[in-house]
């Protein structure tokens, strides 16, 4: 689906926007995502108070979806955790390649992140009803998937 950006049609850029404006929807401790052309991967990115050391993170994040891949019987062609401080803020980058991500891979990295994190995860709480939730996780594993 991403795939075909490049060819400025329509109907796959509206496909791409509503795929990011869903992540961010649905997964509102997602500071951005953004879609990475020349990689075919999306980049996220978290917000956490202070300094962190990302190989903390990686250590539990990589493995975990490597597991996750190993059960689905696929595997990453990219995986690439980066930090950045910015005053007292550390920004988080994770870059996947879309063509092995899923919506549950999507929720599990921010359960994950959530968990390590737990109170020092910047972000806004959004009320978004259990209906709503559910269909756009429902867009969002459709278009990952086409």
């Amino acid at each position: 689906m991403l795939s075909h950006l490049l060819h400025k049609e329509t109907g796959r850029v509206q496909d791409g926007v509503g795929l990011l404006s869903s992540i961010l929807l649905r997964y509102a401790e997602v500071g951005s995502v953004h879609y990475w052309l020349e990689q075919h991967a999306l980049k996220f990115t978290f917000m956490i108070q202070q300094h962190q050391e990302v190989s903390a993170l990686q250590e539990i994040l990589k493995p975990a979806l490597e597991f996750f891949h190993q059960l689905e019987g696929q595997s990453m062609r990219l995986f690439d955790l980066t930090c950045r401080s910015e005053e007292n803020v550390c920004v988080i980058t994770l870059t996947r390649d879309v063509d092995s991500m899923t919506q549950r891979e999507v929720g599990l990295i921010v359960e994950l992140i959530k968990g390590k994190y737990k109170k020092q995860l910047i972000y806004e709480e959004l009320f978004l009803p259990e209906d709503e939730q559910i269909v756009q996780e429902e867009m969002i594993s459709n278009m990952l998937s086409s």
